[in-house]
């Protein structure tokens, strides 16, 4: 099992899946081999975000059974999600333990081949999901999403604590949508109003390793996000 860098948020909406999708990028262009795990289970978007058709994907995915699911190759990605079993519209509602089975699948039965890291996105707060990655996994990092917000910092730094409970080595936090970028003068405008210092994950020591710009079609590059894959 190579190394797992989880990324983690304490609330929705901070654009937590399209940073790890641009986090795998940018460890594939460093030329590690990197795989892809939305272990979002409850709303699994990796495949909708990358394209991915689920009659493309769900060669030997199964819920059941003792065959070894099958990672999809997609931009020199390797990804595993359990969007491959549900139709575009369709939800998946499980228990908590079978939740830690299905992730159990996820992470350790599917044939991800040779990777030198392997990305986790995982749904926001700090329930089941993220405790059983921890579980599971033998070595995880994480990296934090959140926006200038205020509740975006009070939610998430519940993750730090919860993080630092089970040791797990936050490498650092990616602030997203944390300016507009005027696209004819290029003067920076705030869209939230900014979290008091003293109430940010930044005070509780959590150091923020990048800053990316709202963009009208709520992408996070690969290289937005350079100074994290330096880290990996």
């Amino acid at each position: 099992m190579p190394p797992v860098l989880a990324v983690a948020s304490g609330k929705g909406g901070v654009g937590k899946t399209s940073v790890a999708i641009a986090l795998a990028r940018a460890l594939r262009d460093r030329g590690l081999r990197t795989g892809l795990l939305d272990a979002d289970l409850h709303g699994p978007d990796v495949p909708r975000m990358l394209g991915i058709r689920r009659d493309a994907a769900a060669r030997s995915v199964t819920l059941t059974g003792p065959s070894e699911l099958e990672a999809v190759e997609v931009e020199g990605l390797r990804v595993a999600s359990v969007g491959f079993l549900l139709g575009g519209a369709q939800g998946l509602t499980m228990a908590g333990q079978f939740a830690e089975l299905m992730l159990g699948r996820l992470l350790k039965q599917t044939a991800w081949g040779e990777l030198d890291v392997l990305v986790a996105d995982l749904p926001p707060g700090t329930g089941e999901i993220q405790q059983g990655l921890v579980q599971l996994a033998d070595r995880v990092s994480a990296v934090l999403v959140v926006t200038p917000a205020e509740v975006s910092h009070l939610d998430t730094g519940r993750a730090v604590a919860v993080l630092r409970q089970a040791k797990v080595p936050i490498l650092g936090g990616v602030e997203n949508m944390a300016y507009f970028a005027c696209p004819h003068c290029g003067e920076h405008t705030a869209l939230h109003t900014p979290a008091p210092p003293d109430r940010t994950v930044w005070a509780l020591g959590v150091s923020k390793l990048a800053a990316v710009p709202f963009r009208t079609d709520a992408t996070v590059t690969a290289a937005d996000l350079a100074p994290v894959a330096d880290l990996v």
